[in-house]
């Protein structure tokens, strides 16, 4: 008895898997969607503590500004002083750019916002290419050498799922402390704009990681039951890829910060940051 149970175990956890799961297919495209406007960022700004917060920032940034330009201009005084080149134009003129990032920088991370999340849901209403009814998991799971195979892929997926939802939520509190300190980075426009480089490149990544962690949720799903030639290897090394693509998925944002660290993105997004400053303050 016992081994006829044996023998028919894999056939039983197959008829359950196909009863439940498949049940689960067509919702999946809805439930993507809603993770890219769920898991959206929320814009914390607008309450009074965080608006108060900004405020000060500013305030004490505007205070930095004032003494680094008073530093600056007394050493151009002396170096004219000594006969050296000054230009005090150029002071005037970083000093200037440095005061408008102040008033507009914590706006520009608000608007980065909307576009974060207008991003995210426009990756999310792509779709999966196919028909549902072509997501056929029978196929799957009848052809599988061992369909516990599955069930020890679902257990990490079951890990990570939580683990990238709870990602979005903290891009909320990041974006909000990018824009309580966008007035301090907004400083460094009066030097070299290191900091506020800086600044950009981390707003930029923070807005870009939901839709591909929206992607890659797709990539995931395709993976595990996108119609294909199931008797092939990569068939059963669906549920695994699955696993791993999931897994790329909750890496997002370090393999951004890589990539902007690699390819010279710091420097050029910190020149896109100062053209969207100055657009933000044309139309002021």
């Amino acid at each position: 008895m016992i081994e006829r149970f044996q023998a028919g175990l894999p056939d039983l956890i197959t008829s359950v898997l196909v009863h439940y799961i498949s049940g689960l297919l067509a919702p999946l495209s809805g439930m993507i969607q809603i993770f890219a406007s769920a898991g959206g960022m929320r814009d914390l700004t607008t309450a009074p503590w965080a608006s108060n917060l900004i405020a000060g920032a500013q305030g004490i940034a505007f205070a930095l500004l004032a003494l680094r330009l008073g530093w600056d201009a007394l050493q151009q005084a002396v170096l004219r002083a000594e006969g050296g080149v000054t230009d005090p134009g150029g002071l005037i003129k970083r000093t200037a750019m440095a005061a408008c990032a102040i008033i507009v920088a914590p706006e520009l991370a608000r608007q980065m916002i909307v576009v974060s999340n207008l991003l995210a849901q426009t990756v999310a209403a792509a779709g999966f290419g196919v028909g549902l009814e072509q997501l056929a998991i029978d196929d799957l799971l009848v052809s599988m050498p061992n369909p516990a195979l599955l069930i020890l892929s679902i257990i990490p997926m079951v890990v990570l799922l939580p683990l990238i939802l709870f990602q979005s939520l903290i891009r909320t509190v990041e974006i909000l402390l990018a824009a309580i300190i966008a007035p301090f980075a907004a400083v460094s426009f009066a030097g070299e704009g290191a900091m506020a480089d800086a600044w950009w490149r981390e707003v930029v990544i923070l807005c870009t990681a939901q839709a591909v962690q929206v992607l890659l949720l797709y990539v995931a799903v395709a993976s595990l039951v996108s119609p294909a030639h199931w008797g092939t290897l990569a068939a059963f090394a669906g549920p695994f890829l699955a696993v791993a693509t999931l897994w790329v998925a909750w890496r997002t944002p370090h393999i951004l910060r890589a990539y902007a660290s690699g390819t010279g993105m710091q420097s050029a997004a910190g020149g896109i940051g100062q053209m969207a400053i100055q657009r933000a303050l044309m139309r002021r």
